[in-house]
């Protein structure tokens, strides 16, 4: 249970720290283009705090500023969230539709071929979230568009 919801916490990190990248009124900054564009890509979670996950958490980061959460964390069902997310600096921040905001600000790197990025929590830097880009399958964007989220707590 612990770790589930250390995983929650590294998710909404990522979260977090892409969503600096998108210009959608948070305060996007235009000198961090670069990650932005590097950001601006489907991930799957492959790592929390250096071990395997044992749930699947898919996030679609959007050029646009605006985000997708795909996840499956204690029942069989994958369940969506939205939101927008912005970048100043290297940190990333993001807030919901229904306006809560995530729970931290995430420090966001991308290693230089593209494939993975690293997310490492404001609050306890030595906690770090490892995705790998991936394409998000239409099957899990299906199955979530269906469910409903009201009893489950978004991963960042």
């Amino acid at each position: 249970m612990k770790t589930i919801k250390i995983m929650v916490v590294a998710l909404m990190s990522v979260l977090a720290f892409v969503g600096c990248n998108k210009n959608n009124g948070q305060g996007g900054n235009k000198a961090n283009g670069e990650l932005a564009k590097n950001i601006a890509k489907e991930w799957r979670l492959s790592t929390w705090g250096g071990e395997t996950v044992p749930f699947d958490v898919y996030i679609d980061f959007n050029e646009d500023g605006s985000f997708e959460l795909f996840q499956r964390l204690y029942d069989l069902s994958y369940v969506r969230y939205a939101g927008t997310y912005a970048i100043s600096g290297d940190i990333l921040t993001g807030s919901y539709e229904n306006g809560d905001n995530w729970k931290s600000g995430y420090k966001a790197e991308v290693s230089s071929d593209g494939m993975t990025l690293k997310l490492y929590s404001q609050e306890d830097q030595s906690v770090e979230g490892v995705y790998l880009s991936t394409v998000i399958p239409e099957d899990v964007k299906d199955e979530a568009a269906q469910t409903r989220a009201a009893d489950e707590t978004p991963f960042l």
